[in-house]
């Protein structure tokens, strides 16, 4: 019975390691960014990214800060862009290359991908 009992628990540990990564794949299939939220989270840049303001706020930063944070997977990453390219078209216009691609690096944030109103 000893035997059995084993491989009960063995069999019960694989189970729920395979049920504990399916509920993963599913979370990684959730898009956790909102195009509401990165609008908010960019907006206050608007006047840096226009060329109007020399550096970007504090409060920019802080926006951008919160979603890079909340863009944590490569779907949330995706998902962004595809509401910033939206929003460059409409109600951003205006923005130039210079300050979208400065962006990050003068937030004090290093990225592995670029901002660019042109991909």
């Amino acid at each position: 019975m000893g035997k059995n009992a084993s491989r009960l628990a063995v069999a019960a540990v694989v189970v729920f390691a395979l049920l504990l990564s399916l509920r993963q794949l599913e979370a990684a299939d959730d898009v956790s960014v909102s195009c509401s939220d990165v609008v908010a989270d960019v907006t206050p840049c608007l006047g840096f990214l226009q060329g109007d303001d020399d550096h970007p706020s504090g409060e920019c930063c802080d926006g951008l800060s919160g979603l890079v944070a909340a863009a944590a997977t490569t779907e949330d990453r995706q998902a962004a862009c595809e509401c910033l390219k939206s929003a460059v078209s409409g109600q951003f216009t205006a923005v130039e290359a210079a300050p979208a691609r400065d962006l990050p690096a003068d937030c004090g944030l290093s990225l592995p991908y670029t901002f660019s109103p042109d991909d």
